[in-house]
């Protein structure tokens, strides 16, 4: 009941920010406009998962990209591969699981891997013709939608290859919509894309750049991978259950949740982790070098998101036993952007605010990373795929589901750095690049995008000065409202989002005899409706 009534509490606040009139800081009112596009054009550089085509003969297109993996497919390699798992699991020889396990997942990328120069082979690419499309694309209210002039590119290719692309796509936006200048934007790896055209052709053109949910500095998952560091933790697994919400929230949700909420308590969850983790040690180097030197390590776009501390060791990992001959051109590559992008990021960055640069940034949390990225980053503060220090660029977090400890707020109080602690302590943005112009969201996803988004971004562009202190509205830490699609301003009542990862033993039981019991019924229902039509 009460965590009921916070709930209500927290929605009545969002319908009153929602509805209410929109005011400054100090009180004054706010033309509407203000959050309907901006003034200059911007440029929005997406993240990963273009669609990828090939050209046929006949004129034809065939997509190889989204990879079609339908659940009737995993069923039918399951079936076919079960024995071998049985074998190897009995006899722990995992030789013949592995040659299997690479030729599954080799034959699913076969036409969407590059080649040793970072190449398609099979002319795989991105169908985007903007030349056709682009105009003067002002709304209603005078101003360029914030994604009305969207760069679309080959997230396979290498960024810095990329950036000629890019400088000509903001080119053709100046020259379309008379503006000397635009704004950037960069989101998830698309940040990366930014940061090499940034490095390439400096600031030239550029008048703000925003980057949301930026993989610039790495994300946790790829760069993990990559390195062969995959750690399975069981409270780790049990958080992350709850975060995916993989169901959608229904009756098959509360099941699967419950029940992993009782295995772990019961220890079964940690055992299974630890003979996972004892197997994988012995085997990683048999798998995971063959099948990423044929699969994602081909993608120099997604080198760019291995963290500068991953680097070294995950090009060890990665070209274990391959020729160094093949390969010399493709690390010529991926070296490229990392010594020149990667680990100047820093001090370019600073040297962009130096030139009157200005940079936003907005970053999302309120989930642990996924939990196989290594022993020591499954309880990092993430939102589901790019850490918060990552995104940020430096701020401090919480080790999750822990606070910043007491001492560390108050040498914060001390140092009159606590303004930019968050209000459930789980942040402290003081540390970041740009402290005043970080924005951090809670319990948005990282591939979550609503048009409030748009809104807070049209209000960096629009107005002078804009910082986490400018607009009550948008203050330096919010809450995303999954009722409203909107964000509100963080409050003691709506802070607190993730009382899942604390449901108690026997709440998860009770829970789940209650989800079965819904469940059995529902079958029983549907079994007993088709004799009742045929009595009809």
């Amino acid at each position: 009941m009460k965590n009921r009534i916070k709930k209500y509490m927290a929605l009545l606040l969002c319908l009153c920010v929602a509805i209410g009139t929109i005011v400054t800081a100090s009180g004054d009112q706010v033309d509407e406009a203000v959050f309907h596009g901006s003034d200059i054009p911007v440029v929005y550089v997406q993240g990963q998962g273009a669609e990828l085509v090939v050209d046929n003969e006949d004129g034809s297109r065939t997509r190889v990209y989204p990879i079609n993996l339908g659940s009737d497919k995993i069923t039918a390699l399951v079936e076919e591969n079960i024995d071998v798992f049985a074998k190897a699991f009995f006899t722990q020889e995992w030789d013949e699981f592995c040659d299997v396990l690479y030729e599954i997942i080799t034959d699913l990328y076969k036409d969407v891997a590059l080649d040793e120069n970072g190449e398609a082979p099979n002319g795989s690419h991105v169908y985007w013709d903007w030349d056709s499309n682009l105009g003067d694309r002002k709304n209603t209210y005078g101003k360029y939608d914030i994604q009305a002039y969207t760069f679309e590119y080959d997230w396979r290719k290498d960024p810095y290859q990329t950036a000629d692309d890019l400088r000509l796509y903001i080119e053709a936006v100046r020259k379309a919509t008379g503006a000397n200048e635009v704004a950037l934007l960069g989101r998830c790896l698309g940040a990366c894309i930014t940061s090499a055209y940034m490095d390439k052709y400096d600031t030239e053109y550029i008048s703000d750049y925003i980057i949301y949910a930026g993989a610039h500095k790495g994300a946790a998952l790829c760069s993990k991978i990559f390195c062969g560091e995959i750690y399975l933790e069981s409270d780790g697994i049990e958080r992350f259950v709850y975060d995916a919400n993989l169901f959608g929230g229904d009756v098959y949700t509360d099941l699967l949740n419950s029940f992993v909420t009782m295995f772990n308590d019961m220890y079964g969850l940690e055992i299974a982790c630890w003979a996972v983790n004892n197997v994988y040690k012995d085997i990683y180097l048999n798998i995971i070098p063959r099948v990423m030197v044929e699969t994602f390590a081909t993608f120099p776009g997604y080198w760019s998101m291995v963290t500068t501390e991953d680097y070294e060791k995950a090009k060890e990992v990665v070209f274990y036993g391959a020729d160094p001959l093949k390969y010399k051109n493709f690390i010529s590559i991926i070296d490229n952007y990392h010594y020149k992008v990667a680990k100047e990021m820093d001090d370019d960055y600073q040297r962009y605010l130096d030139m009157g640069i200005n940079i936003y940034n907005v970053t999302k949390y309120g989930y642990q990373a996924i939990p196989i990225a290594g022993e020591e980053e499954n309880d990092t503060l993430s939102d589901l795929t790019v850490h918060v220090k990552h995104a940020s660029m430096g701020a401090t977090t919480a080790r999750v589901p822990e606070q910043l400890p007491q001492d560390y707020i108050d040498k914060a109080v001390a140092n009159g750095t606590d303004k930019y602690i968050s209000l459930d302590r789980e942040i402290d943005a003081s540390t970041a690049l740009v402290p005043d112009t970080t924005w951090f969201i809670k319990h948005m996803k990282h591939d979550n995008f609503p048009d409030s988004i748009n809104r807070l971004f049209s209000a960096m562009l629009n107005i002078d000065g804009f910082d986490v202190n400018t607009l009550d509205i948008y203050p330096q830490y919010s809450v995303y409202s999954e009722e409203l699609n909107d964000i509100v301003p963080m409050t003691e009542e709506n802070m607190n989002t993730n009382e899942d990862w604390t449901v108690t033993f026997f709440d998860a039981c009770q829970t789940f005899f209650n989800a079965l019991y819904e469940i059995i019924v529902e079958l029983i229902a549907q079994a007993q409706a088709p004799e009742a039509e045929q009595n009809i």
